[in-house]
């Protein structure tokens, strides 16, 4: 042993060692069983209700006839591609109005607030977003000036008198 090992805590290979016990009362017990209970049946209340949409579907498409079916499969892969697109293209707006507010000197988490139809309506929105913004600091600025001293706490020890 070279001294600055804890003499209290049984040695690691020691097989005899009591382990450590954690106490709970039965209705902690019973609470958080239940709560795993209600999150895994939500879980698998979801994944049921969509095995369920897609079997429905599939049953739905196999008893029509071959042209049909072939024409529904066509416009629901038509549709999933749409959807996937419009997702992609509303990322990409969203990453453009971060970059716009950032270069306005605005946070980029204002980007959903701001996002428009499009480009033009997303940077005209920017726009007034940062005239309010500069306006409001402004007014604060001139309020602060008036008061002809900092605001308590802040830069007290500059102002001082000696």
């Amino acid at each position: 042993m070279t001294g600055t090992e804890d003499k209290s805590a049984p040695p690691a290979d020691d097989v005899n060692a009591e382990p450590t016990k954690l106490s709970m009362t039965q209705e902690d017990l019973n609470n958080l069983m239940g709560k795993v209970r209600t999150e895994s049946k939500t879980q698998s209340d979801k994944e049921i209700a969509k095995l369920k949409a897609e079997y429905d579907e599939k049953l739905r498409l196999a008893a029509l006839k071959e042209e049909d079916r072939v024409k529904a499969e066509r416009e629901a892969e038509s549709k999933r591609l749409n959807d996937e697109l419009a997702s992609a293209r509303r990322e990409l707006a969203m990453k453009s109005a971060e970059s716009e507010l950032v270069k306005n000197g605005l946070d980029a988490e204002l980007a959903e607030i701001v996002l428009g139809k499009d480009e033009d309506e997303t940077k005209k929105n920017i726009a007034g977003l940062k005239k309010q913004v500069d306006a409001m600091v402004k007014k604060q600025l001139d309020d602060r000036i008036k008061t002809g001293a900092p605001p308590k706490g802040i830069g007290a020890a500059v102002f001082q008198d000696p």
